[in-house]
């Protein structure tokens, strides 16, 4: 008899690939994405309705890109968007746990997309993958609490995956959310496999979750933040952040106690 040796399927990811267990896993899992392509894919994203199914094949137009991010109507331009979705077609690897009935599991190596579809007359068509529409439905409930038109305010991209945490981090309809986790694991959020993933932690603080904070905030008054360094001796080994979020409270009123 075939003797088969048996696989450790966790650790055939990298530190880079994301293990999806849940919605709130495709927060954290495109940080070598650049801030226009964030911004594209919460637009695809926004497509997504309470009605959606998920084999829907979306539909827009280059027209209607343009004019959400309020860009010329340019040959370069068209050229800019066909090259974000061909992007966000090939940087979006994703990676699912697969429980199967006999008892064991299998790594399911699949995309975010299942397709998308640029026609020369400008008609753009895409949708998501068979593995990745449970999650993306489950992430539009929290973080796409957010309107698009919020979301179109913010020009980083470690503000837009900031957001996602936060959201992704929301108990219920609290208005207080904290987002914790190691060093590595907050450089891995925001910085992906990309070159900057090599910065210091000084430069990373200054530059990624001190930037992302102060945009939210002067962005959107009702949010305010603080930052909370972790450390072992003098050494930072991670992060705090408190989030308090008052926008939901006009819409989400407590019943008064007697």
């Amino acid at each position: 008899m075939r003797k088969t040796n048996k696989i450790n399927l966790d650790k055939l990811l990298s530190r880079h690939d994301y293990l999806v267990m849940q919605g709130n896993d495709l927060a954290k899992a495109f940080g070598n994405l650049k801030a226009f392509e964030h911004r594209l894919l919460d637009y695809c994203v926004s497509f997504v309705g309470k009605d959606s199914t998920e084999r829907e094949v979306f539909e827009t137009t280059s027209n209607e890109v343009l004019r959400y991010f309020d860009l010329a109507n340019s040959g370069e331009n068209y050229k800019r968007i066909t090259k974000s979705f061909k992007t966000l077609s090939e940087n979006t690897a994703l990676y699912f746990i697969k429980h199967r009935e006999d008892g064991k599991k299998s790594l399911v190596m699949g995309h975010l997309f299942n397709f998308v579809e640029v026609k020369d007359e400008g008609v753009i068509k895409f949708q998501f993958s068979e593995l990745a529409s449970p999650y993306i439905f489950e992430l539009k409930q929290n973080y796409y609490s957010f309107k698009l038109h919020e979301l179109s305010q913010i020009k980083s991209k470690y503000s837009l995956i900031m957001l996602k945490l936060i959201e992704s981090r929301r108990f219920g309809q609290s208005d207080m959310i904290t987002i914790t986790g190691t060093l590595e694991e907050w450089k891995e959020w925001f910085l992906g496999s990309t070159p900057e993933s090599k910065w210091t932690t000084a430069q990373f603080t200054n530059r990624v979750l001190v930037v992302a904070l102060k945009e939210i905030e002067s962005k959107m008054p009702d949010i305010t933040t603080t930052l909370v360094t972790v450390k072992k001796g003098r050494r930072i080994t991670g992060y705090e952040i408190h989030v308090s979020d008052k926008r939901r409270r006009a819409f989400h009123p407590r019943k008064k106690v007697n």
